[in-house]
């Protein structure tokens, strides 16, 4: 379940290798768009966790063993860019982490998407599904 407002004191953002070169390939005024929409989808997140929910997109069916539900999501920034983002509830520090993957564009959405369930849940993907 998405962590509430009441339950997470912080947002912890980790940024990935791939993520990381990713935004470099990005023009200055795309960066900009980016660094805004992750500022506003924080504050979001930390204030009104179900409005951050309702605004973000799991573009593949992924169905995990034991009815887990995976944290994988994507956010649209604009038109022509997607951030794939996994966001997971930490009661122990009372923390939310948001781990950034990729910023790609839309036609490369699908197939990093897929790529990257792969790699976090690896033989925890039931059956016949959109990341397999």
């Amino acid at each position: 379940m998405p962590p509430s407002a009441q339950d997470t004191a912080t947002i912890t953002e980790q940024m990935t290798v791939d993520y990381r070169r990713d935004f470099e390939r990005l023009s200055a005024k795309e960066q900009a768009r980016v660094e805004v929409a992750l500022r506003r989808f924080s504050e979001l997140l930390r204030d009104s966790p179900r409005s951050f929910f309702s605004k973000v997109q799991r573009p593949v069916p992924i169905h995990l063993k034991g009815g887990l539900t995976p944290s994988l999501y994507s956010v649209r920034v604009g038109r022509d860019i997607r951030l794939i983002m996994a966001v997971d509830d930490d009661p122990v520090f009372r923390q939310t982490l948001v781990t950034l993957f990729r910023v790609v564009r839309p036609d490369e959405m699908e197939q990093s998407y897929r790529s990257i369930a792969r790699l976090l849940y690896r033989n925890q993907i039931q059956g016949k599904n959109g990341a397999e």
